[in-house]
């Protein structure tokens, strides 16, 4: 009697082990698809915490069948809401997720008999482990955890993992059984492991894709630098080959003490050389280029545009980070602003001490007051929105930076600071 009672006891502990390194695999998945931010630690610690006692629950009383698979979706669905990412993500991670369990539950279950419980949990722990390793070892980049599907990606993704749920059911519930069904489920486990590495490819695509439409808007930047150059030099020509005649209106001015009218001559002068195209003229090619490029579009869309930069000539900072940081903050700060009746945009750049620092402040409506995460977009492109100010997340925090985004008395005001070194 005692002998049995410690072979329960026994049993009963060796299951509870085994699921919760179940559920810490499922966790590492999902960190692999997903990112969290840091105060929702605790949340996920809880929300795995209640899953794993569900899942033990459940498995207890009603082992594998239909409603235990039911409530097992629902629970690792349940899992992604603690992650940032878009409803179709969510569900094809947790769809995706669940197949590769179900699929290494019923293969160990058809290829052990029914006598050998303990040791089909803790076999498909192993087989579950070893897919985790699989899909680990893309290295999927942080990137790839932002990636916004749309509909055509949606329906690829997820197109073979609903397929294999109907399959696994039908081997299930039908007459398979023994080695043929454990081989079903491997053949179905190994392509639904391909899945995954076809995120992969769409994710390295997405990083390519995005960097050539980075460096694309930094073309099309320095080209406009270039043309607003070339228009600066040729005003500065035509002033100086009628500088004799300047000189000579101005000497009879100033011999007559007409002293206002040559302020105003010297005034004309002045606007006769400035380019309407150059707002920034720092000496900074990159930071020069950009601004005047974006500034452009905002001077003709916007009411006030107001600026004050102050930045030496040379950055240690790449102008690919630079571009990823202004260019997103800039598009996003026009875009809400041409949606308000203000229609207003400040910048003011300036480094002091190693320390850059960017405020950027727009007019905004529709934003509830307070610190602000994420921002409503109102492009078409709705499925890559958001993707950019993770980016530039990711860019300040290269840096060892900071970002705060706070939206009060109808202005969004969006304050960063970078370390960086002079030079």
């Amino acid at each position: 009697m005692g002998e049995q009672k410690y072979m329960v006891n026994y049993k009963m502990i060796s299951e509870l082990i085994v699921n919760i390194l179940r559920v810490v695999l499922i966790r590492k998945i999902m960190e692999l698809f997903f990112t969290a931010d840091e105060e929702e630690g605790k949340k996920i610690q809880a929300g795995f915490v209640c899953y794993y006692l569900l899942y033990t629950i459940l498995y207890s009383i009603f082992n594998i069948s239909v409603l235990y698979g039911i409530c097992n979706y629902l629970g690792i669905a349940g899992l992604t809401l603690f992650y940032q990412g878009t409803w179709k993500k969510r569900i094809w991670v947790s769809l995706a997720i669940f197949t590769t369990d179900m699929a290494c539950t019923l293969a160990v279950y058809f290829a052990l008999s029914q006598e050998f419980v303990l040791q089909q949990q803790a076999i498909r722990t192993l087989l579950l482990l070893i897919c985790v390793i699989l899909i680990g070892y893309a290295a999927y980049p942080a990137d790839s955890r932002e990636i916004a599907f749309d509909k055509r990606q949606t329906g690829i993704l997820l197109i073979i993992p609903v397929a294999s749920v109907f399959i696994l059911c039908a081997l299930l519930y039908g007459r398979y059984e023994g080695v043929a069904a454990a081989m079903i489920c491997i053949s179905i486990l190994i392509i639904n492991l391909g899945i995954f590495r076809l995120y992969h490819m769409m994710a390295d695509n997405y990083k390519n894709l995005r960097e050539k439409d980075i460096y694309r808007q930094q073309t099309y930047a320095y080209q406009n630098q270039l043309d607003v150059i070339m228009e600066s030099q040729k005003r500065i020509r035509a002033l100086k080959h009628d500088m004799k005649n300047h000189i000579l209106a101005l000497q009879v001015l100033l011999q007559k003490k007409d002293w206002k009218e040559a302020l105003r001559y010297l005034d004309s002068m002045q606007d006769f050389m400035t380019n309407p195209a150059e707002y920034i003229t720092t000496g900074n090619e990159s930071v020069d280029s950009l601004l005047n490029y974006k500034l452009q579009r905002a001077k003709e869309t916007l009411n006030i545009v107001e600026t004050g930069i102050s930045i030496p000539e040379k950055l240690m900072l790449r102008s690919f980070d630079l571009n990823v940081v202004l260019g997103n903050l800039l598009d996003n700060a026009i875009e809400a602003a041409c949606q308000t009746e203000e229609k207003k945009l400040k910048i003011a750049i300036k480094l002091e001490k190693g320390i850059l620092f960017i405020h950027i402040c727009n007019s905004c409506q529709g934003i509830a007051e307070g610190k602000v995460q994420c921002l409503k977009t109102t492009k078409e492109d709705v499925s890559n929105h958001g993707i950019g100010l993770y980016n530039v997340r990711r860019i300040i925090e290269k840096y060892h930076g900071e970002m705060d985004m706070v939206c009060e008395n109808g202005n969004m005001k969006a304050d960063i600071i970078m370390y960086i070194k002079e030079m």
